[in-house]
C-alpha cells in the first residue's frame, strides 16, 4: 500500500518506519510538507497520489498550547482538516492520532469512545478538533492513543532515565492515571488496523492502567536502577495545563474490530528496555 506519513521527524514515526515493512511509505520533510500551509498539503498529496495517509503531525507540547493555541489549533485542527479533504479528492483513507486529552478524567471507569468528550486543556480542545475534521472525510480512522514513549523521542520514559542519572531524589504524580503506550506497540496495531479497513474512532492504548509515579517505579525496577523516587499530588505541581486525573481508554471496541494487538502496559514497556540502546 502506498502510504503518506506526515510528521516523519516523531517519536511515533520512527516506529512506523521500523515496524511497517512491505508497505510503500512517503515521508516528505517539513520543509516539503508543512501542513500548516494548504497549498503544500495539496500539492504534496496530488503528487504523491497516496493510497492512505498516515496523520503522525502535530502540536504536542500541551503546556505550550495554553499560550499559542491558535498555532496549536492551526496544526491540531484547521490543518487536519485540509488533509481530509484532499483524501476526499483522491479517494484516500485518512488515519489521524488523537488523544485521551479530549475526556475531563472526572469518569471511575475506563473511557469509551461513545462517551462525551470535555477537553481540559487548549491541547485537548485543539485534538477534538482535529477529531471533527478527520471525520469529514468517508474514509476516515481516528486513533486515539496516551501516553506515548518509546527509547527515543522526547518523552516521560526518556525523561525519567536522564533524571534519575542526575542521582536526586524524585518526585513524581501519583493522583493521574492512564495507560502508559509504546510507540512500538501503537505502530503495530495501526498497521493491522489500516490492513483490515478499520473505520471511524477506535481507542488504542496499552492494556491496563497506572499512575504516572507507577510508571516510573516500573521504569526504573526495570532497569536496575535505585532511584529515591516518591509520590506527590498534581497540586504539589501546577502546570499551565490541566491534565484528567482519569484518563484511562476502554478497548472493547478495538476488539470488536478485529486483531488486538496492544499489549499490557507493563509488557510494552519490557520490551522497550530490553531493546532500549540509547539510554543508560
Amino acid at each position: 500500500m502506498r502510504i503518506l506519513v506526515t510528521g516523519g521527524a516523531g517519536q511515533l514515526a520512527r516506529a512506523v518506519l521500523e515496524t511497517w515493512q512491505g508497505h510503500e511509505l512517503i515521508v516528505p520533510d517539513e520543509g516539503e510538507l508543512n501542513i500548516a500551509d494548504r497549498a503544500a498539503v495539496q500539492k504534496v498529496l496530488t503528487g504523491v497520489r497516496p493510497e492512505a495517509v498516515l496523520n503522525l503531525a502535530g502540536y504536542t507540547q500541551v503546556d505550550r498550547c495554553e499560550i499559542e493555541e491558535p498555532q496549536a489549533t492551526l496544526i491540531n485542527g484547521i490543518a487536519v482538516g485540509w488533509l481530509a479533504e484532499t483524501c476526499t479528492e483522491l479517494g484516500a483513507r485518512l488515519v489521524h492520532i488523537s488523544t485521551d486529552y479530549v475526556f475531563d478524567g472526572q469518569g471511575g471507569r475506563p473511557y469509551r469512545e461513545t462517551d462525551p468528550t470535555g477537553p481540559l486543556s487548549a491541547y485537548g480542545r485543539t485534538k477534538l478538533l482535529g477529531e471533527v475534521a478527520a471525520a469529514t472525510t468517508p474514509r476516515h480512522l481516528i486513533a486515539r492513543t496516551a501516553w506515548l514513549y518509546d527509547a527515543w523521542g522526547r518523552n516521560f520514559y526518556r525523561t525519567m532515565l536522564a533524571l534519575a542519572a542526575k542521582g536526586a531524589p524524585l518526585k513524581v504524580v501519583a493522583d493521574q492515571f492512564g495507560a502508559p503506550t509504546s510507540c512500538r506497540a501503537l505502530a503495530r496495531q495501526l498497521r493491522a488496523a489500516l490492513e483490515q479497513d478499520w473505520q471511524g474512532l477506535v481507542h488504542m492504548t496499552c492494556q491496563g492502567e497506572t499512575s504516572w509515579h507507577g510508571f516510573a517505579t516500573e521504569i526504573f525496577r526495570l532497569k536496575g536502577l535505585l532511584v529515591d523516587l516518591s509520590p506527590c499530588t498534581t497540586s504539589a505541581y501546577p502546570t499551565p495545563a490541566r491534565r484528567p486525573a482519569y484518563s484511562v481508554l476502554s478497548g472493547t471496541r478495538r476488539r470488536e474490530l478485529g486483531a488486538d494487538l496492544m499489549p499490557t502496559w507493563q509488557t510494552a514497556l519490557a520490551e522497550v528496555v530490553a531493546a532500549d540502546k540509547e539510554t543508560p
